[in-house]
């Protein structure tokens, strides 16, 4: 299994977005099967969907979403309320970082389900002990 950040949607989906080639190369041996499950969040799906909308492109948002809904490969793990408010108190506790609350819903996800690897352009991973790909 792998993680797919937000940045990483983005890439994959927006051409003028500066990680778009290395994103579609990372992306061909996902598709290949290397890494497994494509893991994400209802957050990093309303952060993308967001992102996207606000660079004025409705028609990427439907794209995304044609691309999830017919996706065998992607798995979109619900937030809880017991894993929200556990991303509020790690999001506290790290006053320190500069993570988001998404980053902090990722981080829990991952650990709850033992995923070491995140498909991200984001350091916020690295930070919290995980491997970023590409």
């Amino acid at each position: 299994m792998i993680f797919v950040d937000t940045g990483a949607w983005i890439a994959l989906l927006d051409r003028r977005d500066g990680f778009h080639q290395r994103a579609l190369a990372f992306h061909e041996s996902l598709l290949r099967g290397a890494h497994g499950r494509l893991i994400t969040t209802d957050y990093v799906l309303d952060e993308s969907v967001t992102y996207l909308r606000r660079r004025g492109s409705a028609r990427l948002v439907q794209t995304f979403r044609v691309v999830l809904e017919q996706s065998r490969s992607v798995e979109v793990v619900w937030t809880s309320p017991e894993r929200f408010w556990a991303a509020w108190d790690l999001l506290v506790e790290q006053e320190d970082k500069a993570w988001s609350f998404t980053d902090c819903v990722s981080f829990l996800t991952m650990r709850a389900l033992d995923i070491g690897r995140a498909f991200a352009f984001d350091s916020d991973f690295r930070e919290a002990g995980f491997e970023t790909l590409p």
